[in-house]
């Protein structure tokens, strides 16, 4: 029996690792992931989720720009955005400030408002492949998560990130 223990302990310590690495397929998000202009790639509402579907935050073409000096914009709409779409995000003034907590959320405040929105906010450190779906988070994307009152998720978003002229 105690050969039995020794053996289980032997595996435990030698799979520990090995099973941390697995797991480890996003990290939280630090202020440098985020800036520049991003799409969204993958849209959801989290099972049970209570939305409006339609609120134009859930039009199925989003663009993020996330600016240096702590400003962002975000757009949302029917047809996909041209490239003159996407300069004019750009150099559109943005009218919401953002930051990232010691957590990695992503806080974010629209001009003369009280309330902070807040999401959780990881990023993508290694090919990732959803069962439900064909498009593959890949290494550097960015994985947006918007809670309820309750804490509960509602959506999720995954963020690509533009080359310059798309």
């Amino acid at each position: 029996m105690r050969r039995l223990w020794l053996a289980l302990g032997l595996i435990v310590m030698l799979a520990g690792p090995a099973a941390a690495q697995d797991e480890e397929i996003t990290r939280p998000c630090r202020r440098g992931d985020l800036i520049g202009l991003w799409r969204v790639i993958r849209f959801g509402f989290a099972t049970g989720a209570t939305v409006d579907r339609a609120d134009p935050a859930y039009q199925p073409y989003q663009r993020y720009v996330f600016n240096s000096n702590a400003t962002m914009g975000y757009a949302a709409s029917e047809a996909p955005p041209t490239p003159d779409d996407n300069r004019a995000l750009l150099l559109t003034p943005a009218p919401v400030t953002w930051a990232i907590d010691a957590g990695g959320r992503l806080m974010r405040q629209t001009a003369g408002a009280t309330r902070v929105d807040r999401s959780d906010c990881r990023v993508v450190t290694r090919v990732v492949r959803g069962p439900r779906s064909r498009v593959p988070g890949l290494p550097g994307d960015v994985l947006l998560t918007d809670r309820g009152e309750d804490e509960r998720p509602i959506t999720r978003r995954l963020l690509r990130k533009l080359q310059a002229g798309e």
